[in-house]
């Protein structure tokens, strides 16, 4: 980024950011979403079987998943509702800088979320300690919030302007986070509770990071065009 396209991409990050102060009302709703989730699950699956930690990983990153569908249907909410996306639309900003700054948004409501989340995951479904994992599952959660971000806020600008954005959004935005959720599973169930399999883990990683390069090339050529359409 240029220096000017860092100041820009600061403005706006910090923008979304106050806003959020303000209101509290994506990541609260993320937040209470996915305790939510977290204790359907336990009864669901916790009491019909003795043995949760297998399941671990994968109810953490459906419950993820899920919830971020939550937050990036709202990602656009603030501009659309106070009438300002004409403004940023004819603003000198380039739209690959407006991109990442809501992903970057997505990424930090995440990581709220993740903070509760995975405590409780290990709570509830894995056996023994899980303290010494957390450092592994943190770079997971890094990994899959970046392509989840960069999705997100892909897939957020497409249905920003459709009368149906409430169901066009999870439509196109749930399938392409299969692979992320698969990976982000599979690496949390390689290294949660007694697992330590450090093969599995890096190669679920490496899916991580080469998806999340790969739709970043995807948005850096396709969302200018997609915005302005």
């Amino acid at each position: 980024m240029s220096p000017r396209s860092l100041r820009q991409f600061r403005a706006l990050l910090v923008k979304d950011l106050r806003l959020e102060l303000r209101t509290r009302d994506t990541a609260i709703a993320m937040l209470l979403f996915s305790v939510i989730s977290m204790v359907i699950f336990q009864f669901a699956v916790g009491t019909r079987t003795e043995e949760t930690t297998p399941f671990a990983g994968g109810i953490l990153w459906a419950t993820i998943a899920l919830t971020a569908v939550l937050g990036v249907s709202r990602v656009y909410v603030p501009e659309r509702e106070q009438r300002v996306l004409d403004g940023l639309l004819i603003a000198p900003v380039p739209r690959m800088v407006l991109m990442t700054s809501k992903a970057v948004a997505i990424v930090l409501y995440l990581l709220a979320v993740e903070i509760i989340a995975v405590p409780l995951v290990g709570i509830f479904f894995v056996e023994g300690s899980f303290a010494q994992d957390l450092p592994l599952i943190l770079l997971t959660c890094l990994l899959a919030n970046t392509g989840i971000g960069i999705l997100g806020s892909l897939f957020a600008s497409m249905a920003l302007f459709s009368r149906a954005r409430e169901v066009v959004l999870p439509v196109l935005f749930l399938p392409s986070l299969l692979p992320v959720v698969i990976a982000a599973a599979g690496a949390t169930h390689s290294v949660f509770g007694v697992s330590n399999d450090m093969a599995e883990y890096r190669g679920f990683s490496l899916f991580l990071a080469v998806y999340a390069v790969i739709f970043g090339l995807v948005a850096y050529a396709t969302y200018p065009f997609v915005f302005d359409d």
